[in-house]
């Protein structure tokens, strides 16, 4: 009986939203006009369509807008404050234009929905639709607007202020679409215009610039005339992509100068950058080292200058700051000097740990020491957060749990902003749209219940298929957060976090999540984007197994689908950076375990375990003429095939012989990473050709071997600068790492 009980209160209480004494629409009809002032902003003008749009969505109904001078009556909905808000509320006072905390009001059947005129409004409107009529934008192509025949309400009374003032939410899909940046309550966008391209001028809390000290005084300009503007090195001013000298006037009164004319020029924004290049050369001339120690460090000295350019411009620009970074060098609070007024702290946490809450991990045990350091002596904070891998953009990263606790954390040390930094280049981040939107929403209230949100997302984005992805997060938590394992920023897909259990039972979740989606197609595609990761995983980790599965495929129709370009911010250390490369890259791994030739075995008595060695000296351009010119020094056996791996140590080589012993029959993948230059011999067939002298450079080769032994002779040779010989075995048993000792042999002789 109490569980009847409890499940009927259930039901009253979904259907209490649409019983409410006054209705908004009933059948496609309704008695409510949208009522904006004459003198409305341009903004609020877009908060009054919105409105309409999108209750027409719902409901089917188109309501009129209507101008507040034409002495509208009957039942209104009153978009932004004005003499009708003062009448129907005594005592509410008109909220600063760029304040954005709303109020959503009813008042008889009225309902009133006013805030700071540039976006405040809007979010009062927004917010209704959320949450009295359950419209969703979970991505720019993914709107929710449930139908209802009718909805009603009686007592309507919200009021919200923003946890974070300034909220970037740094991804693709946000910074480029200005009407769902709107609808995430991004305010580093600016709301979209009356025409298509347009945006509202001054509807922003814009950033301008980023590392602008080598846009405003760039070598390429001022080098020939002017080494002395740019950062001292043992002895030496650079030339490149130097940092400036700080302690020079010229470069202050430079930096003054240009600064104003940026400001000038670009009138639109908040913050403008005063922060140093991207790298660690930072000037060590005399002038700057003593500066640097009496403020206690390089972010003393850098506080020193940006001081001084924001007392240059307060009195022209009174509204506007001056940003630097806490960034690297800089990270550290400086002792004995403060920040002006007029000064934004750009603190970044490219260091930290994603996965863990910065009060309860080793790795970020500094970073928050820094934080509340300059909560205490900044006036204005602001943080640069990393969520996502750079490295690899698609990986998995399990920072679902952690993301609201980091927010916290910003929010409780004073933060007036956060730029959420994501796949800002491409669209190829892990569950991007889950991660967006989640950071979107914590920006907005920092309290919010994170496993409240996951839920709507999943169940609204996904469908049917949402309790699975659900189990898939946990068992992102589960694996990749495990005890001893922390991730930066910038991981690969070799990291050991990455196991080929995580991967097989990932994708046995997302099998049966598929299935529960199979008859919806665009349900079905985002639950196959969502597993993309885990077969970018299975390729790079064993492409042998990868392919046999079709993870490639798979790979293949996420890349065309989305149209992704780009799969890491930069480089790889394998070369690989843009998807049509990785496709390629596919190409040729397919085609080479298609021509792969069938080697068989040898039988082969043995002793023992091991590998027999020759070591030789000699300066040689390729393996072959270390074997023509080379000195054997040293001869023997090892447990495995190893080199010396001393930087000291240069003009050397190795000749490795061994019997491989294959533990079942099918194609191995052989991968070697080589500096110098190294010859992978199977069976007296050359398979792994990358001689000569270079750096490290990446060879690799599909052998189908008959289950058994197979000769191995490698050799390999170190020119100079450095060494490096990684070899990776792939095998159809599915065994995936290092090429191990247990199957390499030493024969009788």
């Amino acid at each position: 009986m109490r569980r009847l009980s409890v499940l009927f209160l259930a039901l009253i209480a979904l259907v209490l939203p649409s019983c409410g004494n006054h209705k908004l629409f009933k059948d496609g009809k309704s008695d409510y006009t949208i009522i904006l002032s004459p003198d409305a902003t341009e903004s609020e003008r877009y908060a009054a369509e919105e409105l309409r749009y999108w209750i027409k969505e719902v409901s089917g109904t188109d309501l009129p807008i209507a101008d507040l001078s034409g002495g509208v009556r009957g039942k209104r909905l009153v978009v932004g404050f004005n003499q009708l808000v003062s009448e129907l509320v005594p005592g509410a006072v008109k909220p600063e234009d760029r304040d954005d905390s709303f109020t959503l009001r009813s008042v008889g059947g009225d309902i009133l929905f006013w805030g700071g005129s540039l976006r405040g409004t809007l979010y009062a409107v927004y917010s209704f639709l959320e949450e009295e009529l359950g419209c969703r934008w979970y991505s720019s192509k993914v709107s929710l607007a449930p139908h209802k025949d009718s909805w009603g309400f009686g007592k309507l009374d919200r009021h919200e202020e923003p946890g974070i003032i300034i909220r970037d939410n740094c991804v693709l899909d946000v910074r480029s679409n200005p009407a769902f940046s709107a609808r995430t309550r991004n305010n580093f966008v600016r709301l979209p215009g009356k025409n298509p391209g347009e945006t509202i001028p001054g509807t922003a809390e814009g950033y301008w610039g980023v590392h602008a000290m080598g846009y405003l005084i760039s070598p390429a300009e001022y080098y020939s005339t002017h080494p002395e503007y740019f950062s001292l090195r043992d002895g030496k001013r650079l030339s490149s992509y130097a940092q400036l000298c700080l302690s020079n006037p010229e470069v202050l009164d430079l930096c003054i100068d240009k600064i104003k004319k940026v400001m000038r020029d670009n009138p639109d924004f908040l913050i403008y950058s005063m922060e140093q290049n991207d790298n660690r050369d930072f000037c060590q001339c005399d002038e700057c080292t003593a500066l640097a120690e009496k403020y206690g460090g390089q972010s003393g000295l850098m506080v020193w200058f940006v001081n001084q350019v924001a007392d240059a411009v307060k009195d022209e620009f009174p509204d506007k700051f001056i940003g630097t970074f806490a960034y690297q060098y800089t990270r550290h609070a400086p002792k004995d000097i403060v920040p002006r007024d007029n000064v934004v702290i750009r603190l970044c946490s490219i260091e930290c740990c994603m996965f863990h809450d910065y009060d309860d991990c080793e790795l970020n045990v500094d970073f928050l020491k820094d934080l509340r350091d300059w909560s205490a002596i900044a006036p204005h904070l602001y943080i640069w957060d990393y969520v996502t891998d750079f490295a690899q953009y698609c990986l998995p990263v399990a920072n679902w749990k952690t993301m609201a606790s980091h927010i916290k954390d910003f929010r409780d040390n004073n933060a007036i902003g956060i730029l959420e930094e994501g796949d800002y280049q491409t669209v190829s981040c892990e569950l991007r749209e889950m991660r967006s939107w989640l950071l979107a929403k914590l920006m907005w209230n920092p309290d919010a219940d994170v496993d409240a949100l996951i839920n709507d997302f999943t169940d609204g984005y996904y469908g049917a298929a949402g309790p699975f992805i659900r189990e898939y997060l946990e068992l992102e938590d589960s694996v990749l957060r495990r005890p001893g394992i922390h991730s930066d920023c910038y991981i690969d897909a070799s990291d050991p976090m990455y196991t080929d259990e995580f991967i097989s039972k990932g994708r046995q979740i997302f099998a049966a999540a598929k299935e529960a989606v199979a008859s919806d197609q665009a349900l079905y595609d985002r639950v196959e984007t969502a597993e993309m990761p885990l077969c970018f995983l299975l390729m790079e980790k064993n492409p042998v197994i990868g392919l046999q599965e079709g993870a490639d495929v798979i790979v293949r129709k996420v890349i065309e689908r989305e149209g992704i370009d780009r799969m890491a911010e930069g480089e790889w250390s394998g070369g690989v950076m843009s998807a049509t490369r990785l496709l390629e890259k596919y190409d040729n791994l397919s085609e080479a375990m298609k021509k792969s030739l069938v080697f068989p075995a040898t039988e082969v008595s043995y002793t023992t375990q091991g590998v027999s060695f020759k070591k030789y000296e000699g300066s040689f351009m390729s393996t072959s003429e270390m074997l023509r010119k080379g000195k054997v020094t040293e001869k023997g056996l090892m447990p495995w095939i190893n080199i010396d791996t001393d930087p000291k140590n240069d003009h050397f080589g190795y000749v490795f012989e061994c019997w491989f012993k294959a533990v079942q029959d099918g194609i191995h993948q052989f991968k070697i990473v080589s500096d110098d230059g190294t010859v992978l011999e199977i069976d007296g067939a050359e398979v792994i050709n990358i001689d000569g002298s270079h750096s490290a450079q990446t060879g690799f080769a599909f052998v189908n071997l008959e289950k058994g032994f197979h000769r191995l002779v490698l050799k390999y040779f170190e020119d100079c600068e450095g060494q490096q010989l990684d070899i990776h075995l792939a095998a159809p048993d599915g065994f995936n790492g290092n090429l191990p000792a247990s199957r390499l042999f030493t024969p009788i002789r």
